[in-house]
């Protein structure tokens, strides 16, 4: 982990269109060492997007992209995977065939270097401990043989963030984690987000829920119709006029 202070992602008038349509118009903001931040903003805001435009899903139309000070814009997702940004999704994306041991397996940076190893090899147990590790702190260690596609809602968000921390990221996004959550499963989540500070250098929260950014996040970033409207500690950026006013005339187009 680098020192404190120090910008692990730097991002410079990102800017996204599709069609002519504006979805991310000169985004600049960077996000340092041993931080959560919280991304909020109304529907349609063009959250989704910023966070796949820099996990290389989509291309920008201009500006930078710079982890750990390397330009990295335009680096294709595998690329951008293997140097450390890893990410969950709105929707949940699991193998659910498959066991939930192996569905974190088949996510380590090891397994996918050599995913013809012999179960019985060193290498291979070292992943196994890997992948139990993960799951230990997602709290599904008890779950491993089972297949992915028997868990409970909450349980599989877990899963997935596991999953994700198998790659050994140095950043790591979620995508509403929260989504879909009663408020027990709620407060779990925020518990088990904790325990991931310790696995990786950065957090980047995209979350409606106000209650789980205000208890997790350092910093929130908003941003309303494509542009970046706030930024700063959560209690100062929920009280700010133009964060509330987009709120409030958010309509309920899909991000």
């Amino acid at each position: 982990m680098i020192a404190r202070g120090t910008p692990i992602l730097q991002i410079d008038s990102l800017s996204k269109s599709f069609r002519g349509l504006v979805a991310l118009n000169a985004i600049s903001f960077e996000v340092y060492d041993g931080e959560i931040l919280g991304l909020i903003g109304p529907n349609g805001a063009g959250k989704s997007v910023l966070v796949n435009v820099i996990s290389g899903f989509y291309g920008a139309n201009s500006g930078t992209i710079r982890y750990r000070g390397r330009d990295v814009t335009g680096f294709p997702s595998h690329e951008l995977s293997r140097l450390g940004i890893a990410r969950t999704y709105q929707n949940i994306r699991l193998f659910r065939r498959m066991t939930v041991l192996e569905n974190v397996l088949v996510a380590s940076k090891r397994h996918a270097a050599k995913p013809f190893s012999s179960a019985f090899t060193v290498t291979r147990q070292a992943d196994i401990a890997a992948a139990m590790a993960q799951l230990e702190r997602m709290r599904l260690a008890d779950k491993a043989d089972r297949p992915a596609g028997s868990l409970a809602y909450g349980e599989a968000r877990r899963l997935e963030i596991a999953r994700a921390l198998a790659g050994e990221p140095s950043i790591l996004f979620l995508d509403e984690p929260a989504a879909g959550m009663n408020e027990r499963e709620t407060e779990e989540l925020s518990a088990d987000i904790r325990l991931c500070r310790a696995a990786v250098d950065v957090i980047v929260i995209i979350e409606h829920d106000m209650e789980l950014l205000r208890d997790l996040s350092d910093r929130l970033l908003v941003i309303a119709s494509g542009s970046k409207i706030a930024e700063g500690p959560p209690k100062a950026v929920l009280a700010d006029p133009a964060v509330i006013e987009a709120y409030l005339g958010a309509d309920d187009d899909d991000d």
